[in-house]
């Protein structure tokens, strides 16, 4: 367990470097111009499609419901995503760097009460909007926060990785600060925290991409105080976009995909490269222990872009459960899925922690692994992921029983493309607040039309592999395609 004596000294945030730091995105801003011109990655407009359109903020009270909302369901669907206000020359990697947006759909006691879009209140966004810009210090390479949404003390947090600021929202969606948590730390975060479910702890393996030579694995508590921060030594400039914890460790992953100042010098907006020379390895780190701690194991070269899960099992092995890419950004500059051939593996870590061993679970292409999240860090059984039961777009969902090693496919259909999905446990008895057994619930996801048109939320009732379709809900408006999705639960 974490003791309060282990909180070593780290940066803080100050208004000199905010300053600072607000200058030199800036700059970097101006000199990607200049280097776009000559763009050699340059790709055709993505937003052209209507799939990917940007669309105005909205709310929308009369919304059309199809079955049954199921009336312990208080609270918000959260999805987040790229809906770039201007793009003068856009490119498809301007979706990963676009404003980002908030889709919001409010479900209480059995009724879908409205649906909101809001732009997530950067620097950038407040003076295209001619309105105050929001209070807290600046930081990273870009004023871009568009990758992931959740809910941490008592808040919701908006985040990106690579460098800048959480910013932090209310349950209004309302932007209150720019801020890592409720620290005065001047660190990067992550996309993809692990909360801890036994401790309500998040932990982070967080990188900058204007630091090349180090990450930072950091734990926040339940009350968004930073607890814990230790100082991780790389080599390249790794992208780390995801980690995975056990009940006794965190993962670290450290994956050849490097920074490139070739690929930055010849314009593209996320100068990231397949790269070679760089050792794809695992660090086993305990929690809440120190960089000098970490176990390094080496593995064929691969990347992992999201992780479902790890464990250990009753032999004393670490289980990893796996989205596997390989050779990533050679074949697609914007990381299409169905060039990737993206498969769900399986990792084992022997007790010794000497040797990797791969096995793959699943080899069609899929992504975005999700599960019932109250076994984060535990054995657990079953899996969610998206995959092509079309080529070209997610517009099917697998679910897979890893105990049985079997699954089931549905299908949405060759007009729909279907985002992440959130799982949200039964409930066997509200006044005791008695929740079901691991994989019976609902999972909730938004779908997107491909042709533009009015994009939907779908909840889905599960029970194992046995999936029936619950509720259909019309949003009345087009949403474009985006990233996560996360269910917050709100007190009706």
């Amino acid at each position: 367990m974490y003791r309060k004596e282990q909180l070593k000294s780290y940066p803080r945030m100050t208004v000199q470097k905010s300053l600072w730091n607000v200058f030199r995105q800036k700059l970097i801003k101006v000199i990607g111009q200049f280097l776009r011109r000559n763009n050699h990655y340059r790709e055709a407009n993505l937003y052209q499609k209507k799939l990917y359109q940007p669309v105005e903020e909205t709310t929308i009270t009369a919304l059309k419901v199809s079955g049954i909302i199921p009336p312990h369901l208080n609270g918000l669907l959260l999805r987040i995503g790229s809906n770039p206000i201007y793009t003068p020359q856009p490119t498809l990697f301007e979706w990963y760097l676009g404003d980002g947006m908030i889709h919001a759909l409010k479900l209480q006691q059995g009724q879908a009460v409205c649906y909101q879009s809001t732009m997530i209140a950067t620097d950038r966004v407040q003076r295209l909007k001619q309105k105050p810009l929001i209070q807290g210090f600046r930081r990273g390479a870009h004023d871009v926060v568009n990758t992931n949404i959740f809910q941490h003390a008592g808040k919701l947090w908006a985040v990106i990785e690579a460098g800048a600021f959480p910013i932090c929202l209310n349950d209004q969606l309302q932007a209150e600060r720019y801020q890592l948590f409720n620290s005065d730390a001047d660190l990067p975060f992550t996309a993809h925290p692990r909360k801890d479910p036994k401790t309500g702890h998040l932990h982070a393996i967080s990188y900058d991409a204007l630091d090349g030579k180090n990450a930072y694995y950091q734990v926040i508590d339940e009350k968004g105080t930073l607890i814990h921060v230790t100082q991780i030594l790389l080599q390249h400039g790794p992208m780390i976009h995801d980690c995975l914890i056990t009940e006794q460790e965190v993962l670290v992953f450290d994956f050849p995909l490097t920074f490139s100042t070739k690929r930055l010098f010849h314009g593209a907006s996320v100068p990231y490269q397949w790269n070679k020379q760089h050792q794809a390895r695992i660090g086993i780190l305990p929690k809440y222990g120190n960089a000098d701690q970490i176990q390094w194991i080496n593995l064929e070269p691969c990347f992992v872009f999201h992780a479902a899960n790890a464990f250990r099992d009753q032999d004393n092995r670490i289980i990893l459960d796996v989205i596997v890419h390989q050779d990533d950004f050679e074949h697609s500059q914007h990381a299409a899925y169905e060039l990737q051939n993206a498969k769900l593996e399986r990792w084992i870590i022997g007790p010794d922690m000497q040797m990797l061993k791969r096995s793959v679970l699943d080899s069609r292409i899929q992504e975005f692994p999700k599960i019932d999240e109250r076994f984060t860090g535990s054995p657990y059984r079953y899996l969610y992921t998206l995959g092509f039961a079309q080529a070209g777009l997610f517009n099917c969902l697998y679910i897979h029983d890893l105990e049985m090693k079997t699954s089931v496919t549905y299908d949405f259909g060759a007009q729909w493309a279907i985002g992440e999905v959130t799982f949200v446990a039964d409930v066997l008895d509200i006044e005791e607040h008695q929740h079901s057994p691991e994989g019976h619930g609902y999972l909730m996801a938004y779908l997107h039309h491909i042709d533009g048109e009015v994009a939907k939320a779908v909840i889905l009732k599960v029970k194992g592999l046995d999936i029936q379709r619950q509720a259909d809900i019309d949003l009345g408006v087009h949403i474009p395609l985006g990233f996560h999705c996360n269910w917050v639960g709100i007190q009706p």
